[in-house]
């Protein structure tokens, strides 16, 4: 049950920075929002990655 729960978790972080980093490239083009959006993009790689992870351990 905790894992799977860790799996949800882990989810749900990745999906709102990936949100993030869709508002970060979508709000300009200045140095700062592809600083932001790229660093929320692979922060929210690593915990999709984190999630499938702690799914497949669960079965």
């Amino acid at each position: 049950m905790q894992r799977h729960a860790l799996s949800i978790l882990f989810a749900a972080l990745a999906a709102a920075l990936a949100a993030v980093s869709a508002y970060a490239f979508a709000g300009g083009d200045g140095g700062r929002h592809l600083i932001i959006g790229i660093a929320a993009l692979a922060v929210a790689a690593w915990l999709a990655t984190l999630s499938a992870s702690a799914f497949r351990r669960r079965r």
